[in-house]
């Protein structure tokens, strides 16, 4: 891979040009722009590379307009894209990624992976056109080391099948991401953390190892053993992870576990300030109580909670938290939190412990962005 890439610096590698190439003075987005519509630069596939992929994916594939305008026009994406994939694929295997990607290589045509399409931020937009794959068929859980803590899966696994799958071994995955249908490759490839990343870190933080096929000849590298400590040669698992499938397409990836807490508690408190809550939030961390969530709502995000869901929660800043342990020890960080809060002119604190009411309170969490379409349904949501 990194003689792949030195070459490539050096000048070594030279390739005709591909269908997604428009010149030196092309630019599609970027840092600074503004632009609501990236235009790309589209020219057809051959029918022939179309007829190259079906005679090893057989009826995985597609070239059904509707079927490709869903899987280029992401749900909830502040950024559109004129134009929309020419072919979307469904592997099976390994073997199956390998062969797109080669393909794909050798008529220079552009490479869109797809996993959950949970994300907000336009991941899987085809500027381009191209091939879609969506690794959705790619749903394995290969193997479980309960006594290591680890877990081996395929990318099109989600998260929430995975901790249902894990759970009457004592053990979860811990990212939760907004989307409900999120997958680990997606999670890998967007780096995505979750409410939960106070405590256990993002995703770069819970992934031993990935094993994708990265070059566009096909090659297939795995980037690391199942050994917690090693540090042998590049840590390309970190690079690979939020690279948004630019790198290469993740077919197996190996996950880092956690035991399942025996008992949480979810509080609630109000600020007069977003600055007061802030404060909050820090002397927490300082004061060395190990929170698993913290999360801040401002006064407008709780005012279209109110007008979405019917409730009548006082339109403040409001800091949420979860604490995780035995019960006395979840209990004891509530109370000196709550402590810390009143300290900083927080008011109304509130904790529960029933599942039901916990679930009740994080749903306000979850469901934010909805909310706030239901308070401004003329506008469009621009994610940051």
């Amino acid at each position: 891979f990194l003689s792949f890439l030195a070459a490539a610096a050096a000048g070594g590698i030279t390739s005709s040009v591909a269908l997604c190439d428009a010149g030196p003075d092309h630019r599609v987005g970027g840092k600074d722009s503004t632009e609501l519509v990236v235009r790309g630069e589209r020219k057809c596939v051959p029918q022939q590379f179309i007829e190259e992929l079906a005679s090893f994916l057989g009826e995985n594939l597609t070239v059904d307009y509707e079927e490709r305008s869903f899987h280029g026009t992401p749900q909830n994406s502040f950024h559109k894209a004129v134009n929309v994939p020419d072919v979307v694929v469904f592997p099976k295997s390994q073997y199956e990624v390998r062969n797109i990607v080669m393909t794909c290589n050798k008529y220079k045509v552009p490479i869109v992976p797809y996993g959950g399409a949970t994300s907000i931020e336009g991941h899987t937009l085809a500027p381009h056109g191209g091939v879609c794959i969506d690794m959705s068929s790619m749903k394995k859980i290969k193997s479980l080391h309960v006594e290591d803590m680890d877990v081996v899966v395929e990318p099109g696994v989600g998260w929430i099948e995975l901790n249902e799958y894990l759970k009457p071994h004592g053990l979860f995955f811990p990212l939760d991401p907004a989307g409900p249908g999120a997958t680990i490759g997606g999670m890998c490839a967007t780096r995505c953390s979750g409410s939960l990343a106070v405590r256990y870190g993002t995703m770069r933080d819970n992934v031993i190892n990935l094993q994708q096929a990265v070059l566009p000849d096909g090659d297939v590298v795995k980037t690391g053993s199942r050994a917690r400590k090693s540090a042998a040669g590049y840590d390309l698992t970190r690079l690979i992870i939020g690279s948004e499938g630019t790198l290469g397409v993740i077919t197996e990836v190996t996950l880092r576990l956690q035991k399942l807490p025996s008992h949480s508690v979810v509080a609630m408190c109000n600020f007069q300030t977003v600055k007061d809550a802030a404060d909050v939030a820090i002397a927490t961390m300082h004061s060395g109580i190990q929170v698993s969530r913290v999360e801040l709502l401002d006064e407008v995000q709780i005012r279209a909670i109110n007008m979405a869901n019917g409730k009548s929660l006082p339109e403040v800043p409001t800091l949420m938290f979860e604490f995780i342990g035995t019960e006395a020890y979840a209990l004891e960080q509530t109370l000196l939190v709550q402590k810390i809060a009143a300290e900083h002119h927080g008011s109304d604190f509130v904790f529960v412990e029933e599942p039901n009411a916990k679930e009740e309170l994080w749903k306000i969490r979850k469901e934010a962005l909805w909310a706030g379409f239901a308070m401004k349904p003329d506008h469009e949501a621009m994610i940051t």
